[in-house]
């Protein structure tokens, strides 16, 4: 398959972010409370902060509910039957093409780390804000984890399937458009769990209906100080998200780095156009309490020499690196989950000075 084209400069991507080792987060944190979360994210990640799900704090606050608002489907994530479905797809698209944003905006209780970080940039007005990270669940893994009254994917019907990328597109661009506001550009992570199954005997998944299912979010950002980043925080096809149009790729770099290690000629042609590997270097388990920041800079530079020794051009893979936790958090105790962001912090700040 033929590498699509970045949309947005990605030239500007590297001139903005100067990503060269540069920490942010993933997504959930355990916190309940908004502001501490945000506060924990702030002291550790002020130049390129994320917004934190909480999804201890509420059910409402899980992968697919978080997002589901504004979409056909009920509280047990259910789509309407054959009997109302297509007057339900009628009224979702009249919003679509409404041009009403607002009919898909993050609502305060299903999402309120977005707005507690919000607060706080309005107020604090960093002067060393680059970017913030914002986030969306996929539409490939909410069309896997939506379902009509039989049971069955949502992602098997071309209809919803098709509704669901664009209600994630809206849910991206309603983050940016809001973010604007902050005076800073956005990335915004499509958080794909899903993807660890694409290829294997247990998924239909082709790639045409993954790359259909990104376009929407890729096209509503294109014109937009914004950047696309998919996280999958397992095995997956590498090669495909290389070459789908996205400018972040962000993988476990932790547990899967020999996988990965298997696309170097697709690495290469995505930095070479200027995408950013976010490397989540940080495992997100107890073993972070036993790690040191040292032994895992010193995986991470052993994991791009082996990239370079493979032809992966050494100084694209420091320039454009991010580092990043191995996944979300929120289901750790809050202890540990701060310390990981310590431990980001200190390997981030090791990395850039050059060690390793």
């Amino acid at each position: 398959m033929a590498a699509v084209s970045l949309r947005n400069s990605a030239t500007e991507l590297w001139n903005v972010l100067s990503p060269g080792g540069l920490a942010t987060g993933i997504g959930s944190l355990p916190h309940t409370d908004p502001d501490v979360a945000v506060a924990a994210v702030w002291r550790r990640l002020r130049e390129l902060p994320f917004w934190p799900q909480l999804p201890r704090r509420s059910p409402q606050e899980g992968m697919v509910p978080q997002y589901v608002e504004g979409f056909p489907a009920d509280a047990h994530l259910r789509i309407p039957g054959p009997d109302r479905a297509a007057a339900a797809l009628e009224r979702f698209y009249e919003k679509v093409l409404g041009g009403d944003l607002e009919a898909f905006a993050l609502g305060a209780d299903r999402a309120p780390g977005f707005y507690a970080l919000e607060r706080l940039l309005v107020q604090e007005r960093p002067t060393d804000l680059r970017c913030v990270k914002a986030h969306v669940t996929g539409p490939v893994t909410m069309a896997t984890s939506l379902k009509d009254p039989e049971g069955r994917e949502v992602i098997h019907d071309e209809g919803f399937r098709e509704a669901v990328a664009q209600l994630v597109s809206l849910k991206a661009l309603w983050q940016v458009r809001r973010l604007k506001g902050v005076g800073a550009p956005v990335i915004v992570f499509l958080d794909e769990p899903v993807m660890e199954v694409f290829g294997s005997a247990y998924s239909s998944l082709t790639r045409e209906m993954v790359l259909d299912l990104w376009r929407p979010t890729l096209e509503a950002l294109a014109g937009e100080p914004a950047w696309v980043g998919v996280h999958c925080c397992g095995n997956t096809d590498w090669g495909l998200l290389f070459e789908s149009g996205v400018h972040i790729v962000n993988f476990d770099a932790y547990h899967y780095l020999d996988k990965m290690l298997l696309y170097p000629r697709e690495a290469q042609g995505f930095l070479e156009r200027g995408g950013v590997i976010a490397w989540g270097i940080v495992p997100t388990s107890e073993e972070a309490r036993w790690v040191g920041a040292p032994d895992l800079v010193r995986r991470l530079v052993g994991a791009m020499e082996r990239f370079a020794r493979a032809g992966v051009d050494p100084s694209l893979l420091r320039r454009g690196c991010l580092l990043t936790p191995s996944c979300g958090m929120g289901g750790l105790d809050e202890g540990l989950a701060e310390a990981i962001l310590d431990l980001l912090v200190e390997v981030s700040q090791r990395f850039r000075a050059g060690s390793g």
